[in-house]
């Protein structure tokens, strides 16, 4: 029997129906509704890692003045690192439906940030990077995303991750130690660690 693979939310599949709806969830005490469709990632809610994420990062960073949202999807962690700390926000995605929608997130969340759609980090020096990587793209492009993701980190930055262990979170710490970074676990929770690397001559 033929199967037709299911499209993954890192390509753009023009085929796919339009099915919008809103995302709701709070954060911090503040409420946001995001708009989502299909061939986004997590399109019917917050992912648990992205919140696990996100709840680690507001107690643990102390209002950063740059923050890269690598993989931004429709844009949660972003706005809510924008609403939180009135940082200079960048976020980035692969997938151009996402970026629409994570530029409509913004203005309808009323944050300010710059949106690109494209593969990985190219330009600019961030304080505080955030990433939940995309695992089924392999480790060959999520170790990628590693190396441009600390080429772009400030010396004093933080290159925050979240990952299952299952998933390769240890073998993630360890390369991530081989690039010369000092890497601390932050939290467990619900089978997610939440670690963050900064460069050994600051950390």
């Amino acid at each position: 029997m033929y199967n037709k693979r299911m499209s993954q939310y890192f390509e753009n599949d023009k085929t796919l129906q339009d099915k919008p709806q809103i995302l709701s969830f709070q954060i911090n005490g503040k409420s946001y509704r995001l708009h989502s469709n299909s061939g986004v990632f997590s399109k019917d809610k917050l992912d648990t890692g992205t919140r696990i994420l996100l709840e680690t990062v507001l107690k643990e960073e102390n209002r950063p003045s740059s923050v890269l949202d690598l993989g931004c999807g429709i844009g949660p962690v972003g706005i809510v690192c924008q609403k939180e700390w009135d940082a200079r926000v960048t976020m980035i995605d692969i997938n151009e439906k996402a970026v629409e929608l994570a530029k409509k997130n913004i203005v309808e969340n009323h944050v300010q940030a710059h949106v690109f759609c494209q593969d990985g980090v190219c330009e600019g020096q961030f304080e505080c990077i955030l990433l939940n990587p995309p695992i089924r793209t392999g480790k060959k492009v999520i170790y990628r995303l590693f190396d441009e993701c600390l080429e772009h980190l400030e010396n004093d930055g933080r290159f925050w991750l979240v990952m299952r262990k299952q998933h390769g979170a240890q073998s993630a710490i360890q390369y991530l130690e081989e690039k010369g970074c000092a890497v601390r676990k932050v939290n467990r929770d619900k089978g997610f660690w939440v670690f963050a690397a900064q460069k050994k001559s600051i950390a």
